[in-house]
């Protein structure tokens, strides 16, 4: 019985931290529009609703979530403050990816390339 007790009050004590934790990793939590640049009339799109690319950045790394598989895309991500360059290049049949970039404060700017040209990009601060 005493070993229950101890369990319970340690794990009441524990509680606050892991409460303060799972707010702190919230607030690290940025989502990002991403938008294609210039709709080509030109390729056959696969029917989807929503953006063609979800994203959101969380404690220095980039997720990317693709509506279809668009082929291998081109990765880029700029820190417009600091100067600091990313570059990667995934395959989207995965249908995820993600880029690890910086914790540095500042005013980031990506760009997704795609192998028949589509340019998608988004912005986000830190």
């Amino acid at each position: 019985m005493k070993k229950v007790i101890l369990f319970l009050l340690s794990f009441l004590f524990s509680l606050p931290s892991i409460v303060c934790m799972a707010e702190e990793s919230k607030k690290e939590f940025t989502p990002i529009a991403i938008e294609e640049e210039e709709k080509s009339l030109q390729k056959p799109r696969t029917p989807n609703y929503g953006s063609d690319i979800m994203a959101y950045y969380q404690n220095g790394v980039i997720y990317l979530q693709f509506a279809y598989d668009m082929g291998e895309v081109e990765i880029s991500v700029i820190n417009e403050t600091t100067g600091e360059v990313w570059q990667q290049t995934e395959d989207s049949a995965f249908g995820s990816a993600s880029i690890t970039t910086s914790t540095s404060a500042g005013d980031y700017y990506i760009t997704i390339v795609t192998l028949d040209g589509s340019c998608y990009s988004g912005s986000f601060s830190i």
